[in-house]
């Protein structure tokens, strides 16, 4: 039994593998990641988008178990989150959500116009390299330092410099949002990434900084009741995790009931 197994248990019902219902092609997907890793909210999301039944299961990046002999046996690198599909795995966000894509139900959340591919591409790298590292650190001063620390108090430098930095992003995703339901005019992994990160700054002290955007506040409402790319009865949102889940190192599995 691989860490996999031991964390993500699947195929609780015996619907899944080569004996089951769900033959070969519909493995379950099993991931391994946290609840406050943008990367991993990602999988999640892209999961449910294409309807693609997923168990999730923590790592415990905390202690560094992305370093432990178990997990680095399946990744050499300890990159994380990591995914397995029968006998397939791989690692990062990047690939995993271009390996869902591709096995899903719904359509491509990549835009097939070449324009809008490219405009994806350009939020896509702007909530990687100028959001989520701002996020991380108000996420790990205002969350995780003090979930494992009761005396911790928030680094109020390195705060107030995360939350100038992100003013500035924020107000380019508020132009980019004005008269447009999506960031790239149809739902795509724009969206994705940026749910992702906008959620876990949402379960910070700094929620403000959404809710003065009206733009940012009513796509992200939006979301909370959009049902699913693949069309199956399922809303992403609803597996995000809320502050108590993120204390509790808790993340939602991907349950598909309507085939």
């Amino acid at each position: 039994m691989d860490i996999f197994d031991q964390k993500a248990p699947m195929d609780l019902d015996g619907n899944y593998g080569s004996t089951g219902e769900m033959k070969k092609a519909q493995y379950m997907l099993q991931l391994l990641g946290t609840p406050w890793d943008a990367d991993t909210l990602k999988c999640i999301i892209t999961a449910a988008e294409q309807g693609m039944e997923m168990r999730t299961g923590y790592l415990d990046t905390l202690n560094a178990e992305q370093n432990s002999p178990e997990y680095q046996d399946i990744f050499e690198f300890g990159t994380y989150p990591g995914l397995k599909e029968a006998d397939y795995n791989v690692a990062g966000a990047n690939a995993i959500m271009a390996f869902i894509n591709a096995r899903g139900l719904g359509y491509s959340l990549v835009p097939k116009n070449v324009t809008e591919a490219a405009t994806q591409d350009f939020w896509v790298d702007i909530a990687v390299t100028e959001a989520t590292p701002n996020v991380d650190t108000l996420v790990q001063e205002q969350l995780l330092k003090p979930m494992t620390d009761s005396g911790y108090t928030a680094n109020t430098e390195a705060c107030e410099k995360a939350k100038a930095n992100l003013n500035r992003v924020l107000d380019l995703l508020e132009k980019q949002l004005t008269g447009n339901a999506y960031i790239v005019n149809k739902y795509s992994f724009a969206d994705v990434h940026w749910t992702a990160v906008i959620h876990l700054l949402m379960q910070t002290e700094e929620a403000s900084l959404v809710r003065q955007r009206p733009q940012i506040s009513r796509w992200y409402d939006a979301l909370a009741t959009r049902k699913s790319n693949c069309g199956q009865d399922i809303v992403s949102f609803s597996l995000l995790p809320n502050k108590d889940d993120i204390k509790q190192q808790e993340l939602s599995s991907v349950v598909i009931d309507d085939y």
